[in-house]
């Protein structure tokens, strides 16, 4: 994500990238459901988001 770190991204993208991490990367398929308005504290934006796991895992490719 080389083409945000111009803006000065908190962590740059880090914390994001462990969370896209740990729902399967770019193989990930299930989508999130907002609970907060975006919120601006310190400086840094945030928003909560719940992702309830599918039956079949967090990937399409998941045969559990």
């Amino acid at each position: 994500m080389p083409e945000f770190l111009h803006f000065g991204p908190e962590a740059n993208v880090g914390l994001y990238l462990m969370l896209a991490g740990a729902l399967g990367g770019v193989d990930c398929t299930v989508s999130g459901r907002r609970f907060s308005e975006y919120e601006s504290g310190i400086g840094n934006g945030q928003v909560h988001i719940w992702f309830t796991r599918p039956e079949t895992g967090w990937c399409a490719s998941s045969v559990r």
